[in-house]
């Protein structure tokens, strides 16, 4: 958990502390009425909560007095310390009922995160979604190394191996995927967004839904084995709906043969994707497992 920068407070103001400073540095703004819904507390206690962060870190909050609202000031410095991992789960999931770590007497490890967003520009990023704002970032591809984009981000999304944001990209004219730690500089001072043309709405791989149906693989020597570790039965398939900006990234993590065949060895997929054809002429699968860009699919 976060740990305060200064003072000695107890435990539940701590917490409202911390709400405080992530709403402000993740979201841009906050108010006293994000407190009273989160914590059932009543206005006054919101309002001296407010007089003691403005007192430990004077310089990060402007009050707005017409839309009530306090807002982050470009001199802002986190209160708290963060850990990446609980804020990309604060992000992901929300918050739950406490901050604090329960008891864990069962031992539970798990594969190590190899890469993660800087902070700061996750939260560039995700202020920038919340007001409905274009970045100018600096970015680095593959394919053509640092480049300067202004785009308008609308999501951020975790592909279970990296963290990007969806936004439309002005320079070629479409939405595209930036992935976070390819980000090198972020500067909100961008034009204004064009809602016509840059909203989610007008991101149509976004908001279609293709249907996925997942097998067994069907040359594996024992498919019982696989059907067990999906928990399903005989004949059975994993039905899932899912965007067309999602669908090649969830094959990708799930090592689903996605050949016209599923000529994949079936030691190393052990789902194959069923009809690969239909799904390949909704969704653009050159990421996914067994895609050949000769045939198209």
């Amino acid at each position: 958990m976060p740990t305060t920068a200064t003072g000695e407070t107890s435990p539940n103001q701590r917490e409202r502390l911390w709400q405080i400073d992530f709403l402000t540095r993740f979201r841009g703004q906050v108010t006293r009425q994000d407190l009273v819904q989160r914590f059932g507390i009543a206005l006054s206690n919101a309002t001296r909560d407010f007089a003691l962060y403005r007192q430990l870190a004077p310089d990060n909050l402007d009050y707005d007095h017409s839309d009530k609202v306090y807002r982050r000031t470009s001199h802002f410095q986190p209160l708290f310390t963060y850990d990446r991992e609980h804020t990309l789960q604060t992000l992901t999931l929300g918050q739950g009922v406490g901050l604090e770590a329960c008891a864990q007497p069962i031992l539970v490890d798990a594969a190590p995160t190899l890469n993660q967003p800087n902070l700061e520009t996750l939260a560039a990023m995700s202020r920038a979604i919340y007001a409905g704002k274009a970045l100018s970032i600096a970015y680095v591809s593959i394919s053509s190394g640092e480049t300067f984009r202004e785009i308008v981000p609308h999501s951020l999304v975790n592909t279970g191996l990296r963290w990007h944001a969806r936004a439309y990209c002005r320079n070629h004219a479409e939405f595209r995927d930036f992935v976070l730690t390819r980000i090198t500089a972020v500067d909100g001072t961008a034009a204004p967004v064009n809602i016509p043309v840059e909203s989610i709405t007008q991101d149509h791989d976004w908001q279609a839904i293709v249907s996925l149906e997942l097998i067994p693989h069907p040359r594996a020597a024992y498919t019982r084995a696989i059907e067990l570790d999906y928990g399903l039965e005989s004949e059975q398939c994993i039905k899932l709906p899912v965007r067309a900006a999602m669908a090649g990234y969830l094959l990708r993590r799930w090592g689903v043969d996605c050949s016209p065949e599923a000529t994949l060895n079936p030691e190393e997929y052990q789902l194959a994707l069923r009809d690969p054809k239909r799904v390949a002429s909704q969704v653009r699968l050159f990421i996914a497992p067994g895609f050949s860009v000769e045939t198209g699919y």
